[in-house]
């Protein structure tokens, strides 16, 4: 006899994957594919790009902050699985030095 498979029958533990660290990998993610489109515009129009591509590029510093800021508040909550968070405070924390230095080679 086959036994129906429930999603609460098998649980070795309480641990989850926060909504906040799942959310914080797709910010990382769209912020680095972001930056490649960005350099992919730049790199055709030879560096004469308009004051719009400079702009998007600051949104995507910001949106890496905000990414940084819910992988950390994801580690503050209790019982879950890190991978997620992880992997979201990698991406933004490298995407944000890397955009800060292309901003301050700029200047």
């Amino acid at each position: 006899m086959r036994m129906k498979r429930n999603k609460d029958m098998i649980h070795f533990s309480g641990r989850r994957h926060t909504k906040l660290g799942i959310s914080s990998m797709i910010i990382g993610i769209v912020s680095v594919l972001g930056l490649f489109a960005l350099s992919m515009i730049s790199g055709l129009r030879r560096g004469q790009s308009n004051m719009i591509v400079g702009v998007v590029g600051i949104g995507l510093l910001a949106l890496s902050i905000l990414g940084f800021v819910l992988s950390y508040k994801a580690f503050k909550k209790k019982d879950i699985f890190y991978r997620f968070p992880i992997a979201g405070a990698t991406l933004n924390g490298i995407m944000i030095i890397l955009m800060l230095v292309i901003y301050i080679i700029g200047i």
